[in-house]
């Protein structure tokens, strides 16, 4: 679209005649109302970032190679076998450079326009009914916001300033998302935001329950929840799978991975809120070896309203020398 009289001439525009219309989008996105079929948007977006892609790839290469020739150089003056492989490490370090900036403008951000355009009209359209058009439009929108990325690309490899330019970038990005989803959905700026902030949300809320679904039995080492409803919780370095608790008598298995020879080795139950006794319930293991797992029984165990909580509590020596012994709690456990 010419965004002086309305009219869609994109057959006729030079790669910088789309480069330069892609900026026009960005720093006018109200005035735009044309949208595309998702393969013309992403024709059209990779048609604007051939010349931002060969700037990002120009400029990360020549920082790249700068400051991989001079800290290649600056380790040659200590090692002098890398006196001959400063040139060709700088430009390998240069490719990189490169390759990263066409990878973003290239790869990432055009998955990015289909990935995040999905998402935004399955919440916002189809699951909350809060937008009118299709997919197309809601695509239409979201490439429209990557332009100042896609534009600015280059300017990310620049110290201090990179950092700048990428929050600057967001900022402008978001905006022109909440613009041009308003006018490709036909709704006011308070229904596009709403939309956009919501499916943001819940999709905030699904990542965080599904990691939390596969990342809570590493989040404690390796225990988790145990028999019944049981749960043995083992502190850093150490060890406690399977625990229960039946007739006054807590079983586990526990084990210790911090690699100390451990002899003489007692676990104790203690209470919640109460300090390690000789009188509280205990079982002897004798040594314990690291990365073993040892069958435990704990007896005389007694519940307080119908709930056992505490600590697995370990007392042991590392040589037969030693006269008092470390203490370290190996476990909560509640029951």
């Amino acid at each position: 679209m010419d965004l002086k009289n309305g009219t869609t001439n994109n057959e006729k525009l030079s790669l910088w005649g789309y480069t330069k219309k892609a900026l026009d989008i960005a720093l006018h996105p109200s005035s735009v109302s044309e949208s595309y079929s998702i393969g013309d948007a992403l024709a059209f977006y990779y048609k604007a970032a051939i010349i931002p892609a060969i700037a990002a790839a120009v400029l990360g290469f020549l920082l790249f190679f700068a400051f991989g020739s001079l800290a290649f150089g600056i380790f040659s003056i200590f090692d002098t076998l890398l006196g001959g492989i400063v040139a060709v490490a700088g430009v390998v370090i240069g490719l990189v450079g490169a390759a990263m900036g066409l990878a973003y403008i290239l790869l990432f951000i055009p998955i990015g326009i289909i990935v995040d355009g999905a998402i935004y009209h399955f919440f916002a359209k189809t699951l909350f009914k809060l937008w009118k058009n299709d997919i197309s439009k809601t695509i239409t929108a979201t490439m429209y916001a990557t332009f100042p990325a896609m534009l600015l690309v280059w300017a990310f490899f620049i110290p201090i300033l990179g950092m700048v330019v990428a929050i600057v970038v967001s900022i402008w990005s978001f905006i022109i998302l909440i613009i041009s989803m308003a006018r490709q959905q036909q709704v006011s700026g308070w229904r596009a935001f709403g939309g956009i902030l919501i499916s943001s949300i819940v999709l905030g809320i699904i990542i965080v329950v599904i990691e939390f679904i596969f990342l809570l039995p590493f989040s404690t080492g390796i225990a988790g929840p145990a028999i019944g409803s049981s749960y043995c919780i083992a502190n850093p370095g150490f060890l406690c799978l399977n625990g229960s608790f039946s007739n006054g008598v807590i079983s586990a298995e526990v084990g210790q991975s911090i690699g100390v020879n451990m002899m003489k080795s007692r676990l104790f139950f203690v209470p919640s809120g109460q300090s390690l006794s000789a009188s509280d319930p205990s079982y002897y293991i004798g040594n314990l070896s690291s990365g073993s797992l040892v069958n435990v029984k704990i007896a005389g165990v007694k519940a307080v309203n119908n709930v056992v909580v505490g600590n697995l509590t370990l007392e042991y020596y590392t040589s037969v020398s030693q006269s008092t012994p470390y203490i370290k709690n190996l476990a909560y456990y509640e029951s």
